[in-house]
């Protein structure tokens, strides 16, 4: 064969290959599965847990093939038995994959009130034909080790719990770390990437994605790769300039009777506005004394509110149903929300108007500035923007990093936007417009840091510059200025495990926090 031809023939195989490559793409994903212990039925391609309307899929002696569209990277699916309430996932790549499983009954021992009752799960399973469903085999197997006997802990001692955990995030550390090494060009260790990076701050996440093969171009390292661009870490101490800011517990201030307060709003005269968790709004001044006092006739407690420049009082209001839904065998009935409306009120208690509030699914804190009313939704993972008047929602700051169903922001008289973004263990300030104007924090234990599963839960600007952030079991509140992060003394445990802390700065940078068992407290500058 003279060197054209090979040249010719080369050429021709790599076309072929092209071709069969791009036919692959284009013909989407197939998944022959195998289940043992079913008989005929019908399996559901779910969009996710609630979807209600399924792709349904005819499964014959226990066996079916799911189809679907071209994806551009592994993509994790949801399947699940219909009347049987079990549910599956794995991944699915471009060609041909097969699953098989056993269909087992399992008994769910008896727990407080409930009784035991049994349920069918999947075991046993293997997938064949998906390099992601492998690597997460092995990364799962690794992580096992990593955290070995959990049932050790019931016979240790506080410390030795401690001991325990600390020892465990090191060696859940090294496995992730581990992992993206040996794979670092794979789709999984995006994945590994993202859940390693939890918590850190700039510096951090550069190094982990400095482990991944720079070719990686997979979503989640994309979205890494986004957030370290449009979210860099500032020194908090060259950022403010405010210094010597110090605070002390008001203990003459008498607030240890208004319990249950769950959110809080300063008037125009520097009283305190308190909802609490029946839904009675409370107007208190500054000594702790209660001026007034009124509870709207709601059908269900409000979860948070704000105040606008008259005083008017903005409560949001959940609209829910009951719906009917089944876990591991159990039916049970549950009210679902729906969406929100919005109450105004004056400060005597008169109703002004109500609203819809478009596309929220939760409200767990709210403010009102430049005539804008603001919501955080921690379902949606926004901050919303609505028109006070209406309702319509007008914009939104998206991508924010909620936790333990808890999300809060703070609006500055600057119409600065300060999130307390405790699922990444950070503060990030925003313009109007939801361009960042600073970012600071990361996990840790010394007191610049961020502590527990996941913090801070409140923020606020003082007129200063100075950023004020409250951090839950245990309870820490911090001042931080140009000398860093300094801790308010005298403050008791306020909350247990992961509970949101109101917290509000008035107009003299008094600082009011609550607890729904021990009330009130107040702050002020030293």
């Amino acid at each position: 064969m003279n060197k054209t031809l090979k040249v010719t023939s080369a050429l021709m195989l790599l076309v072929t290959m092209l071709a069969c490559n791009q036919s692959k793409k284009q013909q989407g994903w197939t998944v022959n599965g195998t289940l043992e212990g079913i008989g005929d039925g019908v399996i559901c391609l779910k969009k996710d847990m609630n979807d209600p309307q399924p792709q349904e899929f005819k499964m014959t002696a226990g066996q079916f093939t799911i189809t679907g569209p071209a994806v551009s990277e592994p993509t994790r699916i949801l399947l699940e038995i219909k009347d049987k309430d079990v549910r599956f996932g794995l991944f699915v790549e471009n060609g041909e994959s097969s699953y098989s499983g056993q269909l087992v009954e399992k008994e769910m021992p008896a727990w407080g009130d409930m009784p035991p009752r049994k349920f069918m799960q999947i075991d046993n399973e293997v997938i064949v034909g998906s390099v992601a469903n492998d690597h997460q085999k092995e990364f799962n197997e690794a992580m096992r080790a990593s955290y070995g006997d959990i049932n050790a802990i019931r016979n240790m001692s506080e410390e030795e719990v401690t001991k325990m955990a600390e020892e465990r995030e090191l060696k859940v550390k090294k496995a992730q770390t581990d992992f993206i090494k040996k794979y670092p060009n794979a789709f999984y260790s995006g994945i590994v990437a993202a859940r390693l990076t939890h918590g850190m701050d700039s510096k951090g996440v550069e190094e982990v994605l400095a482990l991944l093969d720079p070719s990686l171009n997979t979503s989640h390292v994309r979205k890494l790769k986004d957030q370290l661009a449009n979210s860099k870490d500032v020194n908090i101490s060259e950022a403010i300039s405010a210094s010597n800011v110090s605070y002390k517990v008001e203990n003459t201030f008498q607030g240890s009777a208004y319990l249950d307060v769950i959110y809080m709003g300063i008037l125009s005269n520097n009283h305190v506005c308190a909802l609490t968790k029946e839904g009675s709004i409370k107007i208190i001044d500054g000594a702790g004394k209660q001026i007034n006092s009124f509870k709207p006739a709601f059908d269900i407690a409000p979860t948070t509110m704000a105040i606008d420049g008259n005083d008017d009082i903005y409560i949001m209001l959940p609209l829910q149903k009951e719906v009917t839904r089944k876990f591991r065998g159990k039916t049970m009935k549950a009210m679902e929300t729906t969406g929100y409306k919005c109450a105004v009120f004056n400060t005597k208690g008169e109703q002004i108007r109500t609203m819809d509030l478009d596309g929220l699914k939760t409200a767990t804190g709210a403010r009102v500035a430049n005539n804008k009313l603001m919501v955080a939704d921690w379902q949606n993972r926004i901050i919303g923007v609505f028109n006070p008047k209406t309702g319509a929602k007008e914009a939104a700051l998206e991508d924010m990093r909620p936790c333990c169903m808890i999300l809060d922001f703070s609006v500055n008289d600057k119409n600065e936007i300060l999130v307390a973004n405790l699922g990444a263990f950070r503060v990030q300030a925003f313009d109007m417009t939801g361009k960042q104007l600073l970012a600071f924090g990361k996990r840790g234990k010394e007191v610049d840091d961020f502590h527990g599963c996941c913090n801070p839960v409140s923020v606020a600007y003082l007129s200063n510059g100075a950023i004020v952030t409250v951090e839950k079991d245990p309870t820490r509140v911090k001042i931080y200025s140009k000398d860093g992060a300094k801790q308010i003394e005298g403050i008791e445990e306020m909350v247990k495990g992961c509970s949101y802390i109101p917290m509000i700065v008035d107009a003299d940078d008094n600082l009011y926090l609550a607890s729904p068992t021990k009330g009130m407290v107040k702050c002020i500058a030293i």
